[in-house]
């Protein structure tokens, strides 16, 4: 897994991850999260254009920065997943709890 972030507004980071999100990468997303919420991140938009695979380790990390956003869908957009990320957020009823948007730009146009 590779992860970058790039500030792209007042207290917003885009993360971009590439590769599986998986009990394997799950603690270095988490990680990721929590460090740039230290460090005055108020919200992320996180690009899953890169991520082929999630599964629920992966599930779980993206919930956890969730909830070191505060738990407000708007402090953490979920953006440009690929197919099989969109139907585990459907089985999963996760597209519920997360503001998912096709593209980055649609993210951050929402905030």
């Amino acid at each position: 897994m590779e992860i970058t972030n790039d500030k792209v507004g007042s207290g917003v980071h885009l993360v971009k991850l590439s590769g599986a999100l998986n009990a394997r990468s799950a603690e270095l997303a988490k990680q990721t999260f929590r460090d740039l919420a230290s460090k005055g991140a108020k919200q992320l938009i996180v690009d899953l254009g890169g991520v082929p695979f999630i599964d629920s380790s992966g599930l779980a990390a993206l919930v956890s920065g969730l909830k070191t956003f505060g738990g407000d869908a708007q402090n953490l957009r979920l953006a440009a997943p690929q197919s099989q990320a969109k139907l585990l957020f459907e089985l999963t009823m996760f597209d519920r709890v997360f503001q998912i948007f096709d593209t980055v730009d649609e993210a951050k146009s929402s905030g």
